[in-house]
């Protein structure tokens, strides 16, 4: 079972297979219960705009609104409220192919399946196996917190919200070192 071709490249490209939609799905979909469960009722139709063309909704909801809503600062007439699950789409998308890939080459030869499993078992109820060694896991949450500020920055995001998605991440995998 494989997420990505080995020759694709792109930044959506976990999202180009069945089952890197399910995986970011489902990390999304636990992240937004924990951190914002009163979004849940609006959580399906966010994400199914963004699984149908990310690239369109990243347009529409985020990098063709900062002209608009730096006009409407300047009068004095924003009034904008950001959902974390709009902002959880394109922050985790990125953050799990890097982490996918970190878990694959700690899990060596068992393959994009067993890393994909691993990754959805950090957002289980039970414990998953450690397979980080404090070193390992300290280079692993630099690279997720700078993935987070470069996609906020980039999309005009609060910084908070991208860092709420990095940190539950980050706690997830906190939980897996040896």
């Amino acid at each position: 079972m494989s997420f990505v071709d080995d020759d694709q490249r792109g930044e959506y490209m976990l999202i180009d297979t069945k089952n890197g939609k399910i995986l970011v799905n489902e990390i999304a979909y636990r992240i937004i219960g924990e951190k914002a469960p009163r979004e849940l009722p609006s959580y399906v139709t966010i994400r199914d705009q963004y699984f149908a063309d990310p690239e369109s909704f990243i347009h529409t909801n985020f990098l063709d609104t900062v002209e608009a809503e730096d006009e409407e600062l300047a009068s004095g007439a924003a009034d904008v409220i950001m959902l974390l699950t709009k902002a959880v789409f394109p922050i985790v998308t990125p953050i799990l192919s890097y982490v996918l890939d970190a878990v694959a080459d700690a899990l060596k030869e068992e393959g994009a399946k067993q890393a994909s499993d691993y990754l959805r078992s950090l957002f289980k109820d039970k414990t998953p196996k450690p397979i980080f060694t404090q070193a390992q896991l300290e280079v692993i949450a630099s690279t997720i917190q700078d993935i987070a500020k470069t996609e906020a920055d980039r999309l005009g995001l609060e910084q908070s919200q991208a860092q709420t998605v990095s940190d539950s991440v980050i706690a997830r995998l906190a939980l897996a070192k040896k």
